[in-house]
């Protein structure tokens, strides 16, 4: 197995191009160097390339349920994505969409009297809610 690491111009988006035979401890290898790729701070998509290579039929790597397990906890830590892509010209993409949250509503400036008011009037709300659910 042979492969090559390519990335875009902004560094956001990685590929590995593999080429030759791939069996089950190659197939296991290039998963943890593409596990360590997703991880990287400025990738936001790996493009895991095999359809130069020769899979043999033994690999179980590739199906969805291992990379899955693989990458999952990669993929959570940040909006990222990987993409396989077969010989066959199928692929599984896996996406997080770990979009990042909105910006918090701003405290309103309130003087002190009203904010002594509101806070009264939502403890009074709180002990009704308390009430009712017993």
């Amino acid at each position: 197995m042979r492969f090559r690491i390519t990335k875009k111009h902004d560094g956001s988006v990685y590929s590995i191009v593999v080429s030759g035979e791939i069996d089950d401890d190659a197939g296991w290898d290039l998963l943890q160097i593409a596990q360590t790729m997703v991880r990287m701070p400025h990738c936001r998509e790996l493009v895991l390339d095999l359809r130069g290579a020769m899979i043999d039929d033994d690999v179980s790597v590739f199906n969805t349920d291992t990379l899955v397990s693989v990458f999952e906890e990669g993929l959570l830590h940040k909006d990222s994505t990987l993409v396989v892509r077969f010989r066959d010209d199928s692929e599984i993409r896996l996406c997080s969409d770990q979009l990042p949250l909105e910006p918090a509503q701003p405290y309103a400036n309130v003087r002190l009297d009203e904010a002594k008011l509101y806070g009264k009037a939502m403890k009074s709300l709180e002990q009704e809610a308390k009430l009712l659910t017993h």
